[in-house]
């Protein structure tokens, strides 16, 4: 059985309502016009809030912050892995060229981050990844349960 928008004055079927369809109210319609999109193509990795006032208290370097970020913006959604856009892995070695970081620098902040739950290297089929705590950082609303009990029992876990 279908849906029908139907002109009760007129008495008369003005449209379908399929499987999906939404109504939305003029007024709805109306905020919508005062309100700009993110630009186009652009996407966007979501920090939490409760975990700011923790990653403050972490005390990172600014290497530190740098490198965490850095991969932080290069996510995969679902996986939480850091890669490239072309869906090559981010490694120490990268890292160094496209942050122009000493080799010691990075490895120093990877093993920071590394100690204080906010990521993890791993060795997989594809070679090392580094992949970022979901509870921290993220891209979208879902993350793979291996990936979620990566980190399932990190300071950082709250659900």
């Amino acid at each position: 059985m279908s849906k029908v928008i139907y002109d009760t004055e007129r008495r008369k079927v003005l449209g379908e309502i399929y499987p999906g369809d939404r109504i939305v109210r003029a007024s709805s319609v109306e905020a919508l016009k005062d309100l700009e999109s993110a630009p186009e193509g652009e996407t966007f990795t979501k920090i939490y809030h409760k975990v700011l006032p923790k990653l403050a208290q972490c005390k990172l370097s600014s290497a530190e912050w740098v490198v965490f970020l850095y991969l932080g913006a290069n996510l995969r959604y679902i996986s939480n892995v850091a890669k490239y856009p072309n869906g090559r892995l981010i490694t120490r070695e990268s890292l160094q060229k496209d942050l122009n970081f000493p080799e010691i620098t990075v490895k120093r902040a990877v093993l920071r981050l590394i100690s204080e739950g906010l990521i993890i290297e791993a060795r997989t089929m594809e070679g090392k990844v580094f992949i970022v705590n979901p509870f921290i950082l993220s891209v979208g609303d879902k993350v793979s349960r291996t990936v979620y009990d990566l980190f399932r029992k990190s300071k950082w876990a709250r659900w």
